[in-house]
């Protein structure tokens, strides 16, 4: 073996510690490396090798077909990667105990063979297998997946071992170490950088997917996720921006519709057609009720594709001002709709939490489900809620939901012949918003309170970046109206850790660069859409000066590099270290005699050729030295010294002018 000692003892073991195979490891290691203190050897023709190879093919492909057909696919590659060092220990074995240290690499593959079969008297490419089992090692040993910090610094201490060997001696020890520590420390973040990588890809395409397939928040039916097995998955994507108000405390929630018929698992809003709003004052204030003297101000941005879509508003929210749109509309339940509008969307809602402008309740507002009835009895019961007022039943149900009940995204089978409502209350008490939010409608119905579900968004997350509240794709959120003290008050029982947890799920190193981006594509729209003289539109025209100066200049520098360009001297061709070596006459000179080499051959098989051929017009001894002396000072660092580079011309000269006037040999 050409490897340092105890290199491939080392990478057997750390193969075997990552994989849990150490009893095998350990045994191959040391008879591997006891090669080194064993003198005799077997001597092990072509056709050895060649058998070895197909027993070691045979064995391979037996492998792998039994894994297949026993495993799972996925589970059956790892599993044969990691037993790789194990499938060729044959071949390394009958070249570390072999009289040749190289093997013939058309004899680890069966289609070569045949190539050379047919091309008997072709040169030959050999292969010492030493370094591509470590190699081999190293890939098995990944292949384990043992996500500890210990494979990487075994990795970076094995190849550091490697490398140790053939470094270039131009270089003190310390500046190598150095080199090699900060190669290990920019592997390591390019691993750090390349998993953070997959996992913005695999956010975007999501997100992309999702853009694509979504659609407009419709605001007469809403299909929830309940009854759905499986996790929970919204993006980072910024969709509402919130301006900070004078007091600095934007509205909680934001309410896109409310339906208040519920069919598992989808909830209708039933007579629930809309109706215009007429403009006032120049067209871009809406009137959505009777205003207030005392009233809360706040600046939206939303998005709207094609200009139209169902807007995201405070509670009690009754003036839209400076809402560009053709066409406002709203129901009775609270959705309002935009027709025709920008594509970005910028205006104020005043708002006032006094103000009730939706449908007073009806008979529609009490209904529950068949199937779920008998449980929603029972859990009043269990509560007592009939004998208490509208305002302890309401905080009786928040307090059940906020004590006994947690939040999650991952939901699992439920209960045979149960409800998921049913399974909900009674025996898992996890889920979702949309479970929270049903259940306690349901439940405040059951018990004679007329309840409606809302859908919307939670405002949670101060942007430091743009000094605004920010609102995401992730922060869609649904919750109760309950009808309380003659008028529709919000009811949030979802546990308030709800935002904490699917922000640390979807947490993303990139999220950063994300809200850069996504601020700067905000600002250009606020500038594409405004129309407005105080915004960014007016300063336009003056970006056309810093423009024209870079054309000026670029044009101004292009014509000086010209002449600068005519003006200086030509640069003289570069010369590679070597080229002036004598070997190149000699190979000349045979060209000429019929015993040329291709431009693939390596030299040293090139003179093996030529001896194997035995043409007594060709001295073959001195080549070997000249070969010797020309790879030195071709490809070393170092070089030749002066004498050893006189003894190259001289050596070289001797054999020119030995074979001079020789003619072909063919």
């Amino acid at each position: 073996m050409i490897t340092p000692p105890l290199l491939v003892a080392a990478a057997l073991g750390f193969w075997g510690w990552q994989t849990g195979l150490l009893l095998f490891a350990w045994p191959l290691a040391v008879i591997l490396e006891a090669s080194r203190l064993v003198r005799w050897r077997w001597q092990f023709t072509q056709e050895d090798f060649d058998r070895l190879s197909g027993a070691t093919s045979l064995m391979s492909w037996g492998i792998a077909g039994y894994l297949f057909v026993t495993t799972d696919p996925s589970r059956a590659l790892t599993t044969l990667f990691q037993w790789l060092p194990l499938l060729l220990i044959l071949l390394m074995l009958a070249q570390a105990y072999g009289t040749a240290e190289r093997i013939d690499v058309t004899g680890l593959f069966w289609t070569l063979r045949r190539r050379r079969a047919a091309a008997a008297t072709g040169p030959r490419r050999v292969i010492n297998l030493s370094y591509v089992f470590v190699a081999l090692c190293l890939l098995s040993a990944a292949a384990a997946n043992a996500r500890t910090p210990w494979f990487y610094v075994g990795l970076c201490l094995l190849a550091g071992w490697t490398l140790w060997s053939v470094r270039s001696t131009r270089f003190s020890p310390l500046v190598w170490a150095g080199c090699l520590a900060v190669a290990a420390l920019a592997g390591y973040g390019g691993h750090v950088g390349l998993h953070a990588a997959q996992r913005f890809v695999e956010s975007r395409a999501l997100e992309w997917v999702t853009e694509l397939l979504r659609r407009d928040t419709d605001p007469f039916r809403a299909t929830t996720a309940i009854g759905s097995i499986g996790s929970l998955k919204l993006s980072d994507r910024i969709v509402i921006r919130i301006e900070p108000t004078e007091d600095g405390a934007p509205p909680a929630l934001l309410r896109e519709a409310t339906y208040n018929i519920y069919n598992p698992p989808t909830w209708l809003a039933f007579d629930a057609g809309f109706t215009p709003v007429l403009p006032e004052g120049n067209g871009t204030v809406w009137p959505l009720g009777p205003g207030r003297p005392r009233h809360d101000v706040v600046t939206l941005s939303a998005y709207l594709r094609r200009g139209r879509g169902v807007l995201a508003l405070p509670p009690g929210a009754f003036e839209l001002d400076r809402l560009t749109a053709v066409a406002v509309s709203r129901n009775p339940l609270g959705a309002v709709k935009v027709d025709e509008g920008l594509g970005l969307a910028t205006f104020r809602a005043r708002f006032a939490s006094a103000v009730d402008l939706d449908q007073p309740p009806t008979a529609l507002d009490l209904r529950v489900p068949v199937l779920d009835a008998a449980v929603l009895a029972r859990v009043a019961e269990e509560l007592g809620l009939a004998r208490r007022s509208p305002a302890a039943i309401r905080d009786a149900v928040a307090r059940h939901f906020r004590e006994r009940f947690r939040y999650a995204t991952f939901l699992r089978e439920r209960a045979p012949g149960a409800t998921a409502l049913a399974d909900f209350l009674l025996r898992t008490r996890a889920g979702h918003c949309e479970y929270f939010a049903t259940a306690t409608v349901l439940l405040m119905r059951a018990a004679g309170v007329p309840a409606r579900y809302a859908t919307g968004y939670s405002v949670q997350e101060w942007s430091r970046l743009e000094s605004r509240w920010v609102i995401r794709a992730r922060h869609a959120h649904s919750w109760a109206l309950v009808h309380v003290n003659g008028a529709w008050q919000d009811l949030d029982t979802t546990p308030a850790t709800w935002a904490e947890e699917e922000a640390s799920l979807l947490a993303s190193f990139w999220q950063p660069l994300s809200d850069a981006s996504s601020w700067a594509g905000f600002l250009f729209s606020r500038w594409r859409w405004g129309e407005r003289g105080d915004g960014l539109t007016r300063y336009a025209g003056w970006l056309l000066i810093p423009l024209v100066l870079v054309l000026a200049w670029r044009l101004y520098f292009r014509q000086q590099r010209t002449r600068l360009a005519d003006a200086a001297p030509a640069a003289p061709a570069r010369v590679w270290t070597g080229a002036d070596s004598e070997l190149y006459a000699i190979e000349a000179r045979l060209q000429q005699m019929g015993l040329g080499r291709p431009p693939s051959e390596p030299v040293s098989h090139w003179i093996d050729r030529i001896e194997s051929a035995a043409v007594p017009a060709v001295a073959t001894e001195p080549l070997r030295d000249i070969a010797r002396l020309h790879y030195r000072h071709r490809f070393d660092p170092a070089g030749l010294s002066a004498g050893e580079r006189d003894m190259l011309r001289s050596i070289a000269r001797a054999w020119l002018a030995r074979h001079e006037g020789v003619a072909s040999v063919r």
